[in-house]
């Protein structure tokens, strides 16, 4: 027998035949859905498959119409005040209040505490988006009863160029989501607390021990929810067509709606892909920099 054939033998196959049926899946759902969106964005395609509707090579047209359309230009604009406030929000808040209660010290207080923040995950993102719009509202929101109670005169946020992209980016206050927040709770609970020991014996202040043991020891999650904002931003336009449908005008569009209206409303979904291919190397783009950044020798 050949020493090939003794290898062979050697080989458990069993862990690749259970993730088979994962990997199928993935195919199906995932890596094919992205490959064909891949051709489909050098043609001007209809959405249909066969003789039937339209489904000519065009080339790189698409891409050279999207990088002169206004609209398209002005939606990663927004994109770009989203990605950089959220990830702002993203990297600060939800960790001063890991933070605050991760010093608790007390271990029940502190699971209630997570639970409290956690809970709200179960409500559907949709009822809050309504429930924000309705804050906004003009004539019965909270926001402008507030302002006429103090005697100022109403404003409508949500209308208005100048206030709308502050207006969505409020939404969700205090910003403290409970993803985000377990994330960097497992993080300061993985720091050896040794290390704060030692900090608090030698004199170190509260604030000190934070700048010096517990932020630069949590870069693995700072990486990773730098990372999860950048992407999610780019990929998030639910909120945006539910509260404003890109307006006033195309103040509020992102390139997630654009894509959507130009498939579903203008029937162009050669057009649409090209749009999704831009975002997807976008995102490779920026997980790509987030590596260079985040250099593991600094992590380790």
């Amino acid at each position: 027998m050949t020493k090939e054939k003794k290898s062979l033998k050697k080989i458990n196959f069993t862990p690749y035949l259970m993730i088979l049926p994962i990997m199928i899946l993935l195919s199906i759902f995932a890596f094919y859905p992205i490959a064909l969106s891949v051709i489909k964005s050098l043609f001007r395609w209809s959405g249909t498959f066969g003789n039937d509707g339209v489904n000519t090579f065009i080339g790189f047209k698409n891409f050279i119409e999207l990088f002169q359309d206004e609209i398209f230009l002005q939606s990663w604009g927004n994109t770009l005040f989203f990605i950089i406030t959220g990830s702002v929000i993203n990297l600060i808040f939800p960790f001063l209040c890991a933070l605050l209660i991760f010093s608790i010290g007390n271990e029940k207080i502190s699971y209630r505490w997570r639970v409290a923040f956690v809970a709200p995950m179960v409500v559907p993102s949709m009822v809050v988006f309504l429930l924000w719009q309705f804050i906004y509202d003009v004539d019965m929101g909270v926001v402008n009863n507030l302002l006429q109670l103090f005697g100022a005169n109403k404003v409508d946020l949500l209308g208005n160029p100048d206030s709308v992209k502050w207006a969505i980016r409020f939404m969700g206050f205090p910003w403290v989501g409970g993803t985000f927040l377990l994330v960097y709770i497992a993080g300061l609970s993985g720091i050896d607390n040794s290390l704060r020991e030692a900090a608090k014996i030698d004199g170190a202040s509260a604030l000190y021990r934070i700048f010096a043991i517990d932020i630069p020891l949590s870069k693995p999650q700072f990486k990773m929810i730098l990372t999860l904002s950048i992407i999610g931003e780019i990929q998030d336009f639910v909120k945006i067509q539910t509260v404003t449908e890109g307006g006033p005008g195309y103040s509020s569009y992102v390139p997630g709606l654009y894509m959507y209206k130009v498939a579903f409303d203008s029937n162009e979904y050669g057009k649409a892909c090209a749009i999704g291919v831009t975002m997807l190397v976008v995102m490779l783009f920026a997980s790509f920099l987030m590596n260079v950044l985040f250099k593991k020798e600094d992590i380790d």
